[in-house]
């Protein structure tokens, strides 16, 4: 079975603003800690606000393996 974890920074600007390496960083420090074998690694990114005020949400979704479970017939 798989799952997923998202990593997200949040900056204020264009949605070129850095937020990706606080996110690679914590995606790192995650995997190193619980061991997980990663399957798949997915950029993500949410744009929120009106006009000059804008929020940009950058990360990465981390999906990983989990322990299977029997299929029962």
């Amino acid at each position: 079975m798989i799952a997923f974890k998202d990593f997200r920074s949040s900056t204020s600007g264009s949605p070129l603003s850095d937020g990706i390496d606080r996110s690679l960083v914590l995606a790192n420090e995650w995997l190193q800690k619980t061991g997980v074998r990663p399957v798949n690694i997915e950029t993500i990114t949410e744009t929120r606000g009106r006009m000059a005020i804008t929020q940009v949400e950058r990360g990465l979704r981390v999906w990983y393996e989990v322990g299977s479970m029997p299929l029962t017939p």
